[in-house]
């Protein structure tokens, strides 16, 4: 039994981890197979990345199943992979800005037309979906649309909202335009969800999508809007939550390989999904333009890894078919 214990002990002393200066964290990779050509600019990055965000987040792709790094990988092929994920993110957030931008602009609109520019008007309960399963909901979104008015009028605290107490002061109430402005993508995304049926109907209608569509791409535009708002790997992720619909028309041009059952291997819930998503929800030229960008990112870093590399990036973010020509293929109908 001591015995155990003390092999027990000896494991757990050998998987802590331990503080590392600058130099060691450089050995480190150093004995882990990677090379590195300038130490100097090497330290530079892990000082002001983070050895973990830099290093450790990015290394998987390089390393075999002992955990060593390729024969002939280098720094710079790390930096490459690192510096093409923060561009994606920051195209990332761009354009799920945009979408967020224009689902307020058509929910306000939309919901200001039917239920009146007054809270107390648009804000009732029966504005919403009376389906039983969502009554809780509805009655914590209304709650929680309330709350972000009481605290959007409350001068020199993290919720004043200046556009909100302007419109409180000045004409005693609050139109949806305005306190929407206020809301997080997410709670957006979830005020879509719990409207009327026929309310949902007109605003998908506006993107030539099924409401259930509409819904369902809002979600995947949100999870990976929050991705790249904090920092995560954007061009690997795989969405545990939510899948995007593989009853898309779009799937057929796209050409992309399909699993056992049936569905796509990808373009579901990685980073392709988002470029459907954004195919979707996005003017054509603006598309074309985010589009264009990533393609850019990806030739970059395909310049600086070799094939079999760019072949696993290409695996994990799910860009695979006809991606490249996304701008230009059509969208049948919905």
């Amino acid at each position: 039994m001591k015995t155990i214990r003390r092999v027990q002990q000896r494991t757990q002393k050998t998987a802590e981890k331990i503080y590392l200066s600058r130099d060691e964290q450089v050995q480190k990779l150093r004995n882990d197979g990677l090379i590195i050509h300038d130490e100097k600019r090497a330290k530079y990055r892990l000082k002001w990345e983070g050895y973990y965000n830099f290093a450790v987040g990015y290394n998987r792709i390089f390393r075999d199943e002992n955990r060593r790094y390729y024969q002939d990988t280098t720094f710079e092929q790390l930096e490459a992979i690192y510096d093409f994920d923060k561009h994606l993110r920051g195209i990332v957030y761009e354009y799920a800005q945009s979408v967020e931008c224009t689902l307020k602009a058509l929910i306000s609109d939309e919901f200001s037309r039917k239920y009146g520019v007054k809270e107390r008007e648009y804000l009732a309960e029966e504005n919403f979906t009376d389906e039983p399963n969502e009554k809780g909901n509805v009655r914590w979104l209304v709650a929680t649309c309330r709350e972000a008015l009481r605290d959007a009028v409350k001068q020199g605290t993290s919720g004043y909202k200046d556009y909100v107490a302007h419109n409180a002061k000045t004409y005693g109430h609050v139109p949806l335009w305005a306190l929407i402005r206020s809301l997080s993508f997410g709670n957006t995304s979830k005020f879509l969800k719990l409207m009327k049926r026929e309310d949902k109907a007109a605003i998908a209608s506006e993107y030539n999508l099924s409401q259930s569509m509409l819904c369902n791409m809002m979600e995947v535009a949100v999870c990976f809007r929050n991705v790249a708002a904090h920092g995560e790997r954007t061009f690997c992720t795989l969405l545990s939550s939510v899948r995007l619909s593989e009853k898309l028309p779009i799937f057929r041009s796209l050409q992309i390989p399909k699993k056992a059952d049936g569905t796509p291997e990808y373009g579901r819930s990685d980073f392709m999904a988002f470029l459907i998503c954004l195919k979707h929800l996005l003017p054509h030229g603006e598309f074309a333009e985010c589009l264009r960008r990533v393609r850019a990112e990806v030739d970059v870093l395909s310049k600086s890894l070799p094939p079999f590399i760019m072949r696993k990036v290409y695996e994990q973010s799910g860009l695979s078919g006809a991606w490249r020509k996304l701008d230009i293929i059509k969208i049948y109908g919905n």
